[in-house]
């Protein structure tokens, strides 16, 4: 068990906190804005593909550098292509029934 292994309600806050700030810091960047998302969709405001691009970048640096310094475990499960197909499916089909 490694340092940050959390269990319990303090793991459900944990994440329930950390999606209250990255909703509101995607907010205040205005990405949940109609025009914003029909934008990047028709390649005409590239905004949200550089917030995204910036938001996995520094998602990949933290990750490393908390497995450099000890503090997380990864465990990596296998990929299960029919799922992440059948996931992106619904997901888009969720985009286009919303009107996005």
């Amino acid at each position: 068990m490694g340092p940050l292994d959390l269990t319990g309600a303090t793991r459900l806050l944990l994440g329930l906190a950390t999606g209250i700030a990255f909703g509101f810091v995607l907010q205040k960047a205005q990405m949940t804005r109609y025009d914003k998302i029909v934008s990047f969709f028709r390649l005409t405001d590239l905004t949200m593909l550089k917030v995204m691009m910036g938001g996995i970048l520094s998602g990949m640096v933290a990750v490393y550098a908390l497995y450099s310094l000890g503090l997380v475990n990864l465990h990596i499960k296998p990929t299960v292509l029919a799922a992440n197909v059948l996931g992106g499916l619904v997901f888009g089909a969720g985009m286009l029934l919303l009107g996005f």
